[in-house]
Order: structure tokens, then sequence, then C-alpha cells
């Protein structure tokens, strides 16, 4: 029986184990695709534990560059960078390869200074106007992907990959959504793929490594009309192509940007392992070693994965991100330990709007010389009051620092708001609880003094006399006044907590806040009614627009019946029905047994009122300061850990 420890034989050259580091764009290069000491330091970290390092995606042309700062393998001038970063990964111990693209219409005129080109004049984005890619011009990207691999090979690398996957051009071509209209032989939805592939291979030579990824299935809303490639044509048409080409291993990815980017990148709510099965299905036909990927975050899952044979290898792309020293945890037989990713994607948003990625989980991310945890010129007696994540976070750091630190918190449990957050009933979200459970372990491992069941007054400072005090003393729902008749009225934090008696008939004040509680309450069987004075569901502080959160929470509402209301506010009530009314004035009437407010959060910050002095050294810290979302609460305390 294999295990994923055990090495494997990819094309000419072995791998010492079966983790991967998945292609992953970070923005951390230059906005002209030339590397610098920020990558190769971010490299260097990822690559002291698993076997291969695949560095992604990388633009073959400056056409088809898809992202601000994202790698690029185009010119010649990015040799001397790119063999620095092969070196760096061979110093760790891995094999290097390069995965490389040409993101067609995921590209923009703006990010380009060219117009958008693709398939067909089909959009990717909203007031896109594709140009066909002509025959012509076809031959000349091949050309390009051709000589982007031979550039691979020539800096050092083991291996490339070719990605045909998630909405790039390769995978715009092999799209049935995408192909339509062309009457070129690229209208036949293998040809661009298979001269592509040939094309790498002619210039790499037989004996250098080269893989594929693919969206084996595009999950395209079929339902909709949008039709996609499926896991049948996968298996039966584009695999045996490669194998017949050359290709080395098969990379079994999922989904396509624009539409169910929730398939290519899934959510807190998604299964672990949910596209597992992909890469088994690929794994019955294929020839050659497969990679499954896709929320793989769990050290017990990876391992089955490997001994049921699901997968040759696996592939690891936000848990890396969440903790770079995963698979070394892991070899070492330390899973308590790995700080696991939570699947808020806040990574995914950072690259959709042209930021550098960053982390919830890991606030060092990218920033792994420069953010490095130092001892304190002068040691303090640091007090910090709350045990939520800016809590936890900026006690741990302090106390790396040599600082002497005692956290209070007022209930008998650590971890603050998401412990509610991470507790919805039939809507997966416990993941959430896997940064405060893991600053919590970490912290129990330093000399930080945990007092529970303490609240702290301005009494109790001037007792202990601290050096520094941080108040993360958090948020609490904003109460808000209903109209007189209004009756069985609970609050969100209530429902989670499993305290509230919530009728057949709900309707949710806030559809921002509540929209998570709508659906969890639709899945109970109840008839629900979400109601939001604004224009927006669904995108409260903590679900990003661009996280993979919102599409599927609106598409799970509908196949519930979840009623939307938004631009209305409630004019009247009664004990069992609402009047609302619209942004025009006009009225409606929803019949309710329980109404569920969740509108907003408001800071508690009375104490840090009460004791923030002239010439006290105290700060106000997280939802305390303002009502946000871990990532910010988290990089912010770990700032100022590092700097008290």
């Amino acid at each position: 029986m294999p295990t994923v420890y055990d090495p494997i034989k990819v094309g000419t050259f072995w791998l010492k184990n079966r983790f991967v580091v998945a292609p992953t764009v970070k923005n951390h290069a230059l906005e002209d695709g030339f590397l610098n000491q920020r990558v190769l330091d971010n490299y260097e970290v990822e690559a002291d534990g698993p076997g291969l390092v695949i560095c992604g995606m990388s633009f073959t042309e400056p056409a088809g560059q898809c992202f601000m700062r994202q790698m690029g393998a185009h010119h010649d001038k990015c040799m001397g960078g790119l063999q620095n970063l092969a070196q760096v990964i061979h110093r760790q111990g891995a094999k290097a390869a390069l995965q490389i693209s040409h993101g067609g219409t995921l590209g923009t005129e703006g990010l380009t200074g060219q117009p958008v080109r693709g398939v067909s004049e089909k959009p990717f984005l909203p007031g896109q106007r594709p140009v066909p890619l002509t025959t012509g011009e076809l031959e000349g990207v091949i050309e390009n992907y051709a000589k982007a691999a031979g550039r691979i090979k020539a800096a050092g690398f083991d291996a490339v990959e070719l990605h045909a996957c998630h909405g790039s051009l390769l995978l715009q071509f092999m799209s049935p959504f995408y192909n339509v209209g062309r009457w070129d032989k690229y209208a036949d939805r293998t040809v661009l793929f298979a001269e592509t592939v040939q094309a790498m291979r002619d210039a790499v030579g037989p004996d250098f490594a080269f893989g594929v990824r693919f969206s084996t299935h595009e999950f395209g809303m079929e339902d909709l009309g949008f039709p996609g490639q499926t896991i049948e044509e996968t298996c039966d048409l584009f695999i045996p192509i490669a194998e017949k080409i050359g290709v080395d291993w098969i990379h079994a990815s999922v989904g396509r940007i624009g539409l169910t980017p929730d398939h290519s990148f899934p959510p807190v709510y998604a299964p672990h392992g949910v596209n597992v099965k992909y890469a088994e299905a690929c794994k019955k036909v294929a020839h050659v070693p497969v990679i499954a990927v896709g929320r793989l975050m769990d050290p017990k899952l990876i391992e089955k994965i490997i001994e049921d044979e699901q997968a040759d290898m696996v592939a690891l792309c936000r848990p890396i991100i969440a903790d770079q020293r995963f698979v070394k945890k892991m070899i070492e037989g330390r899973h308590d330990d790995i700080r696991k990713c939570i699947g808020c994607n806040y990574c995914l948003h950072c690259l959709f709007v042209q930021y550098d990625a960053e982390c919830t989980m890991n606030p060092s991310y990218g920033r792994e010389r420069v953010y490095e945890v130092t001892p304190a010129k002068k040691n303090k007696k640091v007090m910090v009051v709350g045990g939520g994540v800016s809590g936890l976070q900026v006690a741990l750091t302090a106390s790396q620092r040599g600082h002497e630190v005692t956290l209070y918190e007022k209930s008998d449990k650590l971890g603050g708001q998401i412990n509610l957050a991470a507790a919805f009933p039939r809507l997966y979200t416990r993941d959430l609880k896997n940064l405060p459970d893991w600053l919590a372990r970490e912290v129990e491992q330093t000399t930080v003094k945990v007092v529970l069941n303490t609240e702290v007054t301005p009494e109790l400072v001037e007792k202990e006399k601290p050096d520094a005090i941080v108040v993360a003393t958090g948020a609490k729902e904003k109460v808000i006044e209903l109209p007189k008749g209004a009756e069985n009225v609970v609050y969100l934090w209530d429902y989670l907590r499993g305290t509230a008696k919530i009728g057949n008939k709900v309707v949710i004040l806030g559809g921002n806040e509540g929209a998570e509680a709508a659906l969890s309450l639709a899945r109970e069987g109840k008839e629900v009614t979400l109601v939001e004075e604004g224009g927006n569901i669904a995108l409260p502080p903590y679900i990003f627009l661009f996280s993979c959160r919102r599409e599927p929470l609106f598409r799970w509402m509908k196949e519930e019946k979840v009623t939307i209301l938004t631009e209305h506010k409630v004019k009247a009530a009664t004990g069992d029905t609402l009047t609302l009314a619209d942004k025009w004035g006009v009225k409606k009437t929803v019949a309710y047994d329980t109404i569920v407010v969740a509108v907003d959060r408001e800071p508690v910050n009375e104490l840090y009122n009460a004791i923030a002095t002239r010439g006290r050294e105290v700060y106000l810290l997280g939802d305390a300061k303002e009502p946000r979302n871990m990532k910010e609460d988290n990089q912010e305390a770990f700032w100022l850990g590092r700097h008290i």
C-alpha cells in the first residue's frame, strides 16, 4: 500500500515524497513579470518538505498576463530570476517545476495595454469585447508556449506544467461554452491543446518532465444553459491526447472562474477533499501519475487519498499559504501543530482586485523576511484584554518577543465571536475555528498567563500596573428598535447559541449578516424571507466579494426557495405580520412566526475609553475598534505584537 511519504517516479526523475506545492499566483513578482527577492524568500520556506514545488502560473507573452505582479516566462530576460528560483527550491531538497499560461479573456486591456483576445467574442468580465484570435495569431501563441518551456528547462527547472484550467486560454478553446462561432481548425476543441502540448514537448525534448493541469470538470452551470467540459470528456478525449504526446502527470483540478469559482477554489462551506473524486476518475484511465487538489487540509485525509489509491500525489495550495510548514509538520508527525486553512479565500480575493496575496491565518505570508518576529529591545509587562482572535494573536506574538503577557477573558472559553460564526447548524462553517484554536494551542506553549472568567475593570488595571495594555474586547450585536406590535424577536447570536426558539415562518432582518442564517434555517425546513434595507446581500465584512463564498450562498438560497427582498424597510408590525416598503414606497406584508435580527455589530470599547489617558501605553485592537473580519483583526494584532 503506497503512502504519501513514499518516493514516486515522475517522468525521468524521482520525488522524495508525494506532496506537491500547487501552482499558486501570488502577485509577489514585479509588474513586468520578473522575479525579486520576495518571491525567492517565499518559495524558500515552502520548498522545505514537499517532493515537488510547482511555481505558477507564469505568462508566456505580455498579452497573456492576467494578474498585476504575476510571474513571467515570456522573455529571455526572465532567465536570471528563474534560475535563482530553481536553485532556491533545489537547496531545500525539492524538485522544481514552473507552470505556464496564457490568460486569454482572464486578462484586461487595462493590465496588458492590448485588446482582450480569446477564442470567441464571448466575454469573461462584464463590459469586455474580446477579439477572437486568428489562426495565424494562434500559431504565434503556440510558439510562445514552446519558447517559455524551453526557457524553463534552460533555467534549471526539473519540469514544466501547462495550465489548461480555470478559464485560461486553453480551457476557453477546450470549453463548449466559449469555443463557438469559429470556422478554422481550432473550432475543434482538441486542436489548440494538442498542438500546444506537442510544441512544448518538442521544445524540451523527450527526457524533460512535463505535466498538465486540467479543469477535469468545468462546472458550467448547465442548468442555466451554460455547458462545460465534462469529466467524461477529460478522461476519454484530453488525457489520451496528452499521454500520446508524452505528458508525465495529470493534475486534476476543476471549475471555471466566472461562473462557478467555488468549484475551483472551494470555500469554507465545501467538504474537505471535495474534488478528489475527479482525480480518482482520471487515475482509472491515466497511465501516468495523477495529482489530486482541492481543500486537502486534513492530514488524515491526505494520507488516506494515497493509501486508497485515489490519486498518486496531493497538491496543496491554500493549506500551504496558511502554514508554509504544513508538509514538514506532517512528515514529523506534528499534525496538531498545523495551522489549517479556513477556506475564507481572502488570498483569492486579493488576486482578483490585483493586490498581493495575503492570508487570514498567516500574517507574515509573502513577507517572510521583513515580518520575522525578533526579540524586544525592552521587555514589558503586557495586559491583553479579550481572548478572541486579536487578543490571542497579540498575546502570542508579544510573548514570542520576550514580554511578560497576561491574557484576560471574561467568559470560560477562548475564541470570541468565532465560536458562534463556526456554529451554523446546517451550513458548514466549523473550519472558521481553526484560527482561534491554533492560536490557543500556541499560546499554551508560551509563558502567557491565561485568566478566564474575569472581566477587566479600570480598578484591575490600576492594581496590576501593566506597562502596556491591549484592549481587544470585541463586538456585540446591534440592537434595533422595531415597530410596536412585533413579537417573537430573537437575535442571530441567540440562534447560533441554540437558545432561540424559531418558528416555521422566519423573517430575517439583515441580508448581509443574516444570509448564512437564512440558508441554514431554510435547510431546517423553515419558510424564510431575508430582508435587507440596502442593495447588497451576503456581503458582510467577513465575506469577500471575490471569495467564492457569495456565489454558492445565492445558488443554495435559490434552491431552498429563500425569498430575498432588498431595499425594503420595516414600516409596521403585528404579532404575526410585518409591513415592508421598498424604495418607491410600495408596501408588502410578510407573515412570520419568528423575527431574527442580524443587522450589524458594534464595538465594545468602554474599557478603552475609561483607561486611555495621556501617558499610558494602551491600544485598541480588533472588533473593539471596528467590527470587520478575521484577516484584518489577525494581521493588525500580529503587527502590534511585533511593535509593543
